[in-house]
């Protein structure tokens, strides 16, 4: 097993482009990524599936629009209205939505996740996205230390060196730890400062959680006393986590992915307002 860090995030589908599972009895199937449901054989989200809304089976009749699991007439106001293939129609917050980012039907890349109505990096602390020699899922490494992309992707350094800085060397450097490359693994070791390294927090291969930062080679919560840790939402299940300040924050107003738009744009105190009526 190498040290590569599988981005296993699989990217929101749309309703109709469904993944074909084996299961078909409307239960969740270790085939159909977290955030979606087995019906009838096919994986979907009965978040916004209108053929599905909310349950299997379940459809929005006429111009209904199914909105987090329930068919609506009309979306709210941080969300829009977009068609779906098979027929219906859904609604989504074009701001955060992997499948749908920016614009109905406009989907992220594997190893991004939308935010601000933008594609970007879902690669965390400091990786970056790479794709496999000769093909197959994309994965997140990091350059600095990783014997297998070492300095860039797919770079290998030899049996007996480790990565350090982004080069193969013999040894590492002062105040750094030698780690192994996983159990069963007689590839390249690497480098970690262990005081500091996320991956290696005190110890090779002590990985501190998703939100969490390594200081003095102990995890510690990365958020600060005034944030929100927020996951996200409506798109790749296992994309990046994110801190922010719910008060002010035009996108995640009040709670996370709530978003200030339309006539009332600015997020003072959690609650959004129109320029011209913010309190005080």
């Amino acid at each position: 097993m190498t040290r590569r860090f599988l981005f296993l995030g699989v990217l929101a589908l749309a309703p109709s482009a469904a993944l074909v599972v084996a299961a078909c009895d409307g239960s969740s199937s270790d085939a159909c990524p977290t955030t979606q449901t087995s019906c009838n054989g096919a994986c979907v989200s009965t978040n916004n599936d209108p053929a599905n809304c909310g349950a299997c089976g379940h459809a929005c009749q006429g111009t209904e629009l199914c909105s987090h699991g329930q068919c609506v007439s009309v979306c709210a106001a941080s969300e829009q209205a977009c068609a779906a293939d098979g027929g219906g129609g859904f609604c989504t917050d074009l701001q955060s939505d992997n499948a749908n980012c920016g614009a109905c039907g406009q989907p992220c890349q594997p190893l991004e996740r939308c935010s601000a109505g933008k594609c970007g990096s879902g690669c965390t602390g400091g990786q970056t996205g790479c794709v496999p020699e000769g093909g197959g899922a994309p994965f997140c490494a990091s350059l600095q230390t990783d014997g297998y992309n070492c300095g860039g992707c797919n770079v290998h350094c030899g049996a007996l060196e480790v990565c350090n800085a982004g080069a193969c060397a013999s040894e590492c450097s002062s105040g750094q730890t030698t780690c192994a490359s996983d159990a069963g693994d007689a590839g390249p070791g690497y480098c970690a400062w262990t005081q500091s390294d996320n991956l290696n927090c005190g110890a090779c291969g002590v990985a501190c959680a998703p939100l969490e930062a390594c200081t003095s080679g102990a995890c510690k919560k990365a958020c600060t006393v005034n944030q929100t840790a927020c996951l996200p939402d409506g798109g790749d299940p296992d994309a990046a986590p994110f801190c922010t300040d719910t008060s002010s924050d035009n996108a995640n107003c009040g709670s996370c992915f709530h978003q200030c738009s339309g006539g009332q744009p600015l997020c003072v105190s959690g609650a959004c307002y129109a320029l011209d009526a913010t309190p005080g």
